[in-house]
């Protein structure tokens, strides 16, 4: 049997159009929409999902790492307002026993925080839409295509910002990239509710035998381990790791199904036998898998491990911070570079896909750090179209003014 189909062609209604369209609403793709909105530009923002935040909200990765070592803020502009608008509805918190100290937040507020903030800066949002490939005309994206219960259609624009995560845009648009093995590259997360977390963590300080009798039988068995404080001391939270690659369905469905069954031994165990836990209930698992890393895109500089901390440019767009390794907590620079591909001359990347190497994408690609170069995204793509020019066109100093009169520290 012939392995293969041959689909007619068709032609596609255009249902929307703007001067700028971000495609994906995680972390970044909200805070490029917001930023080019506030700027006046006219932005539409697409997302495959029913919430925004990403993997901030539907992934239920709802530790805001890293804004420092001690809880100290390193970031400015957005990835402060993400903070402070989550502290006013008492939401989040920063649990100060923990080595590193970060704000650990409640997802559902954060997904009406990120709509609200979409509504407030003037941008169309389009929900339940995946963006599945781009029309390319002579260097430039013309339009993209989106599959969703409405069929399959199209959206032009002027300017496009590519915040899938997975560099999509890339692979339609014939955009350089690389692609690395991540040991564990994908997860699911969950939470349990009815938990008195202050009572397993004085278990695990006063009885540390027990705990590594308890691990031991954890490991044997398969269950998840540890418990991580949440926003309150009756909520707690788990993030889990697996092999896979966030390109391939078989291992998203693999990844979905076997962490469902894991999410349930570790409750079943943990409700038999860990203090803190014989009441406790499931609130949810997250609705999305976790992915580390797919495609990161070559630009005009691959960020290096050197950079992640200590990296400081001349094209900086704002202050990322390093969460892993002996000098976590430490600052670096976005360089704007990074976010510019080769060969498509109406195109902006922000997230996990920009420009850096397997090791410096451990720390760019986590949530705060998206906030940032979502926000140097949207800032360069609305003086793009203001001024009529490629985004490799606009002068850094204007794009640095243009942020530092939105409240970032460069």
């Amino acid at each position: 049997m012939d392995s293969r189909i041959r689909e007619p062609a068709r032609e596609l209604d255009v249902i929307d159009s703007a001067d700028i369209v971000v495609l994906g609403g995680g972390p970044a793709g909200v805070a490029a929409a917001v930023a080019a909105g506030r700027l006046g530009a006219d932005v539409l923002l697409v997302e495959r999902y029913g919430c925004l935040g990403g993997l901030a909200t539907g992934g239920l990765v709802i530790v805001l790492v890293s804004y420092g070592k001690r809880g100290e803020i390193l970031m400015s502009g957005l990835a402060v307002e993400f903070l402070d608008r989550l502290k006013t509805r008492g939401t989040v918190r920063t649990p100060e026993w923990v080595k590193m100290e970060n704000p650990v937040c409640d997802p559902e507020v954060l997904k009406f925080i990120c709509l609200e903030m979409i509504e407030d800066a003037g941008v169309d949002l389009l929900l339940h839409a995946w963006a599945v490939d781009a029309s390319v005309v002579d260097g430039r994206i013309d339009a993209v295509i989106i599959e969703s219960k409405s069929g399959r259609q199209a959206i032009r624009g002027k300017l496009f910002i590519d915040c899938t995560g997975d560099g999509d845009t890339a692979a339609w648009a014939n955009v350089p990239y690389e692609e690395s093995d991540a040991a564990f590259g994908l997860g699911l997360d969950w939470r349990w509710g009815n938990v008195d977390y202050m009572a397993f963590r004085d278990f695990s300080l006063d009885q540390p035998e027990a705990l590594a009798a308890l691990r031991k039988a954890m490991s044997a068995e398969g269950v998840a381990y540890p418990p991580k404080p949440a926003w309150r001391d009756d909520r707690t939270w788990f993030i889990t790791a697996t092999p896979g690659n966030a390109l391939d369905v078989r291992d998203l469905t693999r990844c979905e199904v076997e962490m469902r069954k894991c999410a349930m031994r570790t409750y079943d165990f943990y409700r038999a036998n860990v203090p803190g836990f014989d009441q406790a209930t499931i609130i949810d698992t997250a609705s999305q898998v976790g992915t580390r890393e797919s495609r990161r895109i070559v630009g005009g500089y691959t960020m290096r491990d050197e950079d992640v901390p200590g990296g400081r440019f001349d094209d900086t767009i704002g202050t990322g911070v390093t969460w892993t390794g002996k000098r976590a907590g430490e600052p670096f620079d976005f360089p704007y570079r990074a976010l510019v591909p080769q060969k498509i001359e109406n195109l902006l990347y922000a997230g996990r896909c920009i420009s850096a190497c397997h090791e410096a994408h451990q720390n760019t690609r986590v949530i705060p750090n998206c906030w940032v170069t979502g926000q140097g995204a949207g800032v360069a793509a609305a003086l793009a179209v203001q001024n009529s020019v490629s985004p490799g066109d606009v002068p850094i100093e204007a794009i640095q003014r243009a942020l530092t009169d939105s409240g970032v520290v460069l």
